[in-house]
């Protein structure tokens, strides 16, 4: 990784002009999610977090695992993966250097769980994803 061009919150920043997506820089991304930190913190605090990250040249992916070379100051919770059979180190982004360090990894999606790390047997939200059937039927996924 090349120098810092920008320390925020003492998170080296890096590349910030490079494109990202859709006309946008990482220096996009990165104010905007620190102008919006103060209200998504708490949607994601204490919650193991999953992103999608749009790297140089390669198709946007989700990361659950965090990296070896995430630093130390990152909270992490294992969270068994019964799919993979393995135990997976989840991100908890708790705070704005923690936000910070996601955009500056080109992570353009979070997506928290439903429950919290300490409970996650016991989930505080439900999300309904409704697809309405081909053609002009929205009102058939309103009345769902």
């Amino acid at each position: 990784m090349g120098a810092a061009e920008e320390t925020r919150d003492g998170v080296p920043l890096t590349n910030l002009d490079q494109p990202l997506v859709d006309g946008a820089s990482k220096r996009d991304l990165v104010d905007y999610l620190d102008a919006v930190s103060d209200r998504i913190l708490p949607q994601l605090r204490d919650r193991p977090l999953s992103v999608i990250r749009a790297l140089r040249g390669q198709a946007p992916f989700m990361q659950k695992n965090l990296p070896k070379y995430t630093p130390e100051w990152v909270r992490r919770v294992p969270v068994w993966a019964e799919a993979s059979q393995r135990e997976v180190s989840y991100a908890l982004c708790d705070d704005r250097r923690t936000l910070l360090w996601f955009a500056n990894q080109r992570a353009v999606e979070y997506h928290p769980t439903l429950a919290e790390a300490g409970r996650l047997d016991r989930p505080t939200h439900l999300v309904l994803d409704l697809d309405p059937p081909e053609g002009d039927s929205f009102p058939a996924a309103v009345a769902a």
